[in-house]
């Protein structure tokens, strides 16, 4: 960072960094050692304002894809790349930006490191919160696992590198209804099984509980949604239970059941009579499990008096992203959804 620094200094390029304070965070994070923030969690993004033609961002992180969008529009991807480094957006027009670093991949067992960022001119007053705040509790297609890709065969591989949950429909929805989206999703984890009865000692619970999914410590009580959507359950029931696992068919979904419940009164303990939306889809592989399952959930909720609680069907939708999970068409047709039902509850 120094050479270039000096390189820039020498061809009388003013950098600024940007006080950590000028920086509206969004999404689960923590304090990095040194400066900076730790996050492990898709979706979380910083953003900022200035009054020029470049701006700077410094990683250490060789596990997720980012995007830098300025205006609202994707301006820069960044790749994975071992070691600190600070990769520069230039040739903006010359006036005020407002520039989102999102980090498009979820990494739940490796955090990511944003050490900051500077700009190429003067910085300005970060934007107002969002009076509006989303929670989107999900898995794989809540981090729109593989939904840039053309064909459901990825490679393992490659499967980072072709999803991007900016375009996912939570981030969708919630840019719709201009509002802040936190994404609390995992791949291939249930509430109590994971897809295929895989990885037995931990499911969604766990992580949900965390700050960094990577580490113990609690999240942060200050941030709460004005609204929840829960997409759960399909690693639960899409795959038939297997001789050895520790629930039968009967017994998961017991479990799954109290789970739900348990997770449901710790939304409203947290925030409130807000609009809970609970998402369900035909898992024809297994049978028909899921959608039943919560519609009881939702008819239990407004029984008890939590009556702002519905349920939504995705509907069709073409699964052509990697190893059959929603493409770029599918999302915009889910969040399309979600924004439909969302109004309905206000």
């Amino acid at each position: 960072m120094r050479a270039l620094w000096l390189l820039m200094l020498a061809a009388g390029v003013h950098a600024a960094p940007v006080p950590e304070r000028l920086v509206q965070t969004q999404g689960r994070m923590a304090p990095a050692p040194g400066g900076g923030w730790l996050a492990t969690w898709p979706g979380t993004a910083w953003t900022l304002r200035f009054d020029g033609r470049a701006i700077g961002v410094t990683l250490d992180d060789a596990h997720n894809h980012w995007v830098l969008e300025v205006d609202g529009e994707p301006r820069l991807q960044i790749a994975p790349t071992a070691g600190e480094r600070t990769v520069w957006l230039r040739g903006l027009p010359a006036g005020r930006h407002e520039a989102r670093l999102v980090k498009r991949t979820e990494s739940p067992r490796q955090a990511a490191r944003v050490l900051g960022f500077e700009v190429q001119g003067r910085v300005l007053p970060p934007p107002a919160p969002a009076a509006r705040r989303i929670e989107f509790i999900g898995d794989s297609f809540t981090a729109a696992m593989g939904n840039l890709s053309p064909t459901r065969a990825c490679a393992e591989a490659d499967i980072p590198a072709l999803t991007d949950v900016t375009q996912s429909y939570a981030v969708r929805a919630a840019r719709s209804l201009g509002a802040e989206a936190r994404i609390h999703a995992v791949s291939g984890q249930g509430l109590v099984r994971n897809w295929a009865g895989n990885q037995r000692d931990s499911h969604h619970g766990l992580h949900y509980a965390r700050l960094l999914q990577d580490r113990p410590g609690a999240p942060d009580a200050a941030w709460v949604p004005t609204a929840v959507v829960i997409a759960l359950g399909i690693n639960d029931f899409s795959t038939p239970v297997a001789d050895g696992e520790p629930r039968d068919a009967a017994t998961l979904m017991r479990d799954v059941l109290q789970t739900y419940r348990a997770l449901l009164a710790d939304v409203h303990r947290r925030a409130g009579d807000v609009p809970v939306l609970l998402l369900s889809t035909a898992l024809p592989s297994n049978g028909d499990k899921l959608r039943p399952l919560v519609r009881q959930l939702a008819d239990e909720q407004r029984v008890a008096g939590w009556r702002r609680t519905a349920t939504l069907d995705w509907g069709p939708i073409t699964a052509r992203g990697c190893g059959g999970h929603p493409d770029l068409d599918d999302h915009r047709h889910m969040s399309a959804r979600v924004v439909q039902a969302l109004r309905a509850l206000d």
